[in-house]
């Protein structure tokens, strides 16, 4: 200790030292301020701990709020055999095969001006431009005296809505820059006609409609791409030329997610066991062991599991997941594999429910909020719990801690008074011995 009493123990000899009082506070910090430490410390534990506990919840909620989602179970791939047609698939697409032979593409109405240009600020010279697209109506183009090939561009689109496309290109030669005229929509419906004082040529064979055959059929359509042939299936025509095509169901991705699931289901099994652990042999415990809160965390996640059944009475056995011993789920990948293959909708049902709820993994979802989040969820009253007796703890130190310091105060206060009063009773009895000795001297 140091401070105004800095001769303590002068007069003493040191018998009344700030050694013996820090000693004494040492002891008694010992055996009251460090227990409420050492509680605080196992809160602080306590409280990582159950964060973690929470992340693996986290974790495995992540994967059941997938297995939830009615497009895992309805997933669908395409295998081609030719390549006139790229295809894409929704989980509404059913299940099948179909051909497609692409006599011709559909495409857009283009016009190239007769007019070259010198370069792409040349004048085109004041006129008008008429502009009709199909059967829709007329466009005037009001070109003026001092409006260039760009500012004659800039109109046409703007004066279009960009159903006409206007831009500059360079063919080369002499004047090599001229306007060309593209419709933005492909199909018969869309081709241009100009009038006016401008006259324009026409590129290829003008706009046509998509030609192809459908199953035997002859269909056309003024778009190349064409999703109202099979219901879930979008058809991109790319050339001419015939595409044989599979639609069929992907699990994949559900036998991914399933995967994932069951590795995270007992990671939160073996992380909950090993914080409630007691181990007899070696006389150790886990932070939360004989929790009542873990407690019922793991048995309500056990019993969404265990406990739902299907329609026809089928539990998770039937679907090739067992629970262990340890409470962990043991995953026949090839037994569920087959039972997905002969009845996928019954596998769905049990896994997410008939009407998107009741099945394994909404009531698992539901779990896990109720455990995790709600307010009176055992995760949350745990956490309030710690948290709470970590705020009273550390009140109980402070008030400690000042009671012991105001208690060593007084104490090196007296400590410095007795020390005065021993300093001034040596001194006197130096004197004393003094006078004695002097006084024999004189007698002898």
């Amino acid at each position: 200790m140091a401070g105004t009493l800095s001769t303590l123990g002068i007069g003493s000899d040191g018998a009344l030292s700030f050694d013996i009082i820090d000693k004494l506070k040492k002891a008694d910090t010992g055996s009251i301020i460090k227990p409420i430490e050492q509680k605080i410390e196992l809160n602080d534990l306590k409280s990582q701990k159950l964060g973690e506990l929470k992340k693996l919840l986290t974790s495995m909620n992540s994967e059941v709020v997938s297995l939830s989602d009615p497009s895992i179970y309805n997933s669908k791939n395409t295998s081609l055999s030719g390549s006139s047609i790229s295809v894409s698939t929704t989980s509404k697409a059913a299940i099948g095969t179909f051909s497609l032979d692409v006599n011709n593409l559909a495409t857009s109405d283009i016009k190239q001006s007769q007019q070259g240009y010198g370069y792409e600020d040349a004048l085109v010279g004041e006129g008008t431009m008429t502009l009709k697209l199909g059967d829709n109506d007329e466009v005037s183009i009001n070109v003026t005296s001092t409006d260039s090939l760009k500012d004659v561009v800039k109109k046409i689109n703007e004066g279009t809505d960009g159903k006409i496309e206007a831009s500059i290109l360079n063919v080369g030669g002499t004047d090599p820059y001229k306007l060309v005229l593209k419709s933005k929509d492909t199909g018969a419906q869309n081709n241009i006609t100009v009038t006016g004082d401008y006259n324009f040529d026409q590129v290829g064979e003008g706009a046509k409609d998509a030609s192809f055959n459908y199953n035997g059929i002859d269909i056309t359509r003024a778009s190349n791409t064409i999703d109202d042939l099979v219901e879930g299936v979008s058809v991109t025509l790319e050339k001419e030329g015939l595409t044989n095509v599979t639609v069929k169901a992907d699990n994949d991705k559900l036998l991914e997610g399933m995967d994932k699931f069951v590795e995270q289901y007992n990671s939160f099994v073996k992380g909950f066991s090993e914080s409630m652990r007691y181990n007899k042999s070696e006389k150790s415990a886990g932070l939360f062991q004989g929790s009542s809160a873990l407690r019922s965390a793991t048995h309500a996640i056990k019993d969404a599991f265990v406990l739902t059944t299907s329609q026809s009475g089928k539990t998770i056995n039937d679907f090739g997941m067992e629970i262990q011993r340890d409470g962990t789920i043991k995953f026949d990948k090839s037994k569920f594999e087959e039972t997905l293959k002969s009845d996928p909708k019954n596998v769905e049902n049990f896994l997410r429910g008939t009407d998107g709820r009741n099945g394994v993994f909404n009531r698992l979802e539901s779990s896990i909020f109720d455990i995790k989040t709600s307010s009176s969820g055992p995760l949350k009253s745990l956490s309030t719990n710690l948290d709470d007796s970590t705020k009273r703890l550390q009140e109980q130190q402070k008030s400690a801690q000042k009671r012991l310091d105001d208690r060593y105060n007084i104490m090196a206060k007296r400590f410095a008074s007795y020390d005065s009063v021993i300093s001034k009773l040596n001194s006197q009895g130096d004197s004393l011995t003094a006078m004695i000795d002097a006084a024999l001297a004189a007698k002898q």
